[in-house]
Order: C-alpha cells, then structure tokens, then sequence
C-alpha cells in the first residue's frame, strides 16, 4: 500500500497523461517506431540514473 496526498497523486497522473498526450503526438507526425524492449532499455536507464 502507498499512502499519497491526492495533490502528489494527481500532479502523478497529471504527468503521465501529459506524456502520453506527447507520444500520440509523435506517433501522428512520424514514421519512428520502437519495440518494446527499447522503450524498456530507455526507461530502466532513466530509473537506475544510466
């Protein structure tokens, strides 16, 4: 269980629809596609600081 002020909770939420938004963006406007194992590579090395 993880305990959160619903004003930490929704600035969360808030961001993660905001890049969300982003990549459908991107999606509309380029060819660019990645699997999913670099988009899992791109996001372990911006959580273990690499």
């Amino acid at each position: 269980m993880v305990v959160l002020s619903l004003e930490k909770y929704a600035s969360l939420v808030d961001n993660v629809e905001m890049k969300l938004d982003e990549a459908d963006e991107i999606a509309e406007n380029t060819e660019e596609r990645l699997s999913h194992d670099d988009v899992f590579r791109s996001v372990k090395s911006v959580i273990h600081g690499k």
